[in-house]
């Protein structure tokens, strides 16, 4: 339990000061990226499948390798603005976002139907054991995505709400180490997690080993958390304990306060790149109108260059063959 160091450990005042992890696009590079999502969308005769071989934006470069390196030796994310939305159609959006994506990292498949990107925005589908939280317009606690990497793409802001919000998995291990070390041996030690019938039929609804929350991977953090998968896993027959319980609170009280948490207010035209294994993510509610609907786009990422590729939740909601890590 040695006390963790270095960039990923940060609290709200001081990432709040920093400018590191923002990155705007100059004219000439925004202009290449809308020529190459026109083409891209052109060329390819199903958008959601656009990766980096159909996106060509050398101009770009040196800005994914950037962005690359703030997400995985950095602060654990980042945010490009300026992104030449407004003249392009959605198709090219799509074509745009995933491109991008694919040169930051290697985009895969994100559920069980192997969808290459998704639409985050309220479909009035209830958030259960049954579906997932992007299709809903509730408030999601703080968790983890999937994959080692994810990205999402603002096309549009609700009337109210809608905030991301980032919290560094690094500092709140260190809390958690010194204040509660028994809750933390808890955490570790890890918890069953529901599969929201994201699996072949025949296989078992929950994780077939218990999940760490923070683990550690060539002696580098790995955290893995979703409580909502935890507490469903209720529904199979698993029943936490007073113990197990107490110290989801303690993690979830970390995670409530405000000296933890950066508050994202995406806009249109800006995208974040985050690091799921050293941070964690959150979203509160919100409400659209008839002028304002919250609309995002949602890819998940490997990153083959990375030190951290160990276990994720990817491996519970796509086919196996579909899972790979490395």
């Amino acid at each position: 339990m040695a006390e963790l160091q270095g960039s990923p450990v940060w609290n709200s005042a001081e990432i709040s000061r920093s400018t590191k992890w923002r990155f705007e696009l100059g004219p000439a590079i925004a202009a290449q990226m809308a020529d190459a999502a026109r083409a891209a969308a052109t060329a390819c005769p199903e958008t959601v499948n656009v990766d980096r071989t159909q996106f060509s934006i050398p101009l770009a470069a040196g800005l994914c390798g950037r962005v690359h390196d703030e997400i995985e030796y950095g602060v654990g994310f980042a945010v490009v603005a300026g992104l030449p939305f407004g003249a392009l159609t959605y198709d090219e959006q799509l074509a745009l976002t995933l491109g991008l994506s694919d040169h930051v990292g290697r985009v895969v498949p994100q559920n069980y139907e192997l969808q290459r990107i998704v639409d985050v925005r309220d479909e009035g589908i209830e958030y259960s054991h049954r579906s997932r939280g992007y299709r809903s317009n509730k408030h999601l606690p703080f968790h983890t995505d999937g994959a080692h990497l994810f990205s999402l793409t603002c096309l549009g802001v609700g009337a109210e709400g809608g905030e991301t919000i980032i919290a560094s998995a690094s500092a709140v291990y260190n809390r958690i180490a010194k204040e509660n070390p028994d809750a933390l041996k808890i955490l570790c030690r890890g918890f069953y997690h529901h599969r929201r019938g994201q699996h072949d039929p025949g296989e078992p609804p929950l994780s077939a080993e218990r999940v760490p929350v923070f683990a550690f991977h060539n002696g580098l953090l790995h955290c893995c958390y979703n409580r909502n998968p935890i507490e469903w896993a209720e529904k199979e027959g698993v029943t936490l304990s007073e113990e197990e319980i107490a110290a989801l609170d303690t993690l979830d009280g970390i995670l409530a306060e405000d000296d933890t948490q950066l508050k994202l207010n995406l806009q249109p035209g800006e995208c974040a790149f985050v690091n799921n294994y050293i941070t964690m993510h959150s979203r509160t509610e919100y409400i659209d109108d008839a002028d304002n609907r919250r609309h995002l786009l949602r890819v998940w990422m490997r990153d083959p260059k990375s030190r951290r590729n160990a276990f994720n939740l990817l491996q519970l909601y796509v086919p196996a063959a579909h899972a790979n890590v490395a």
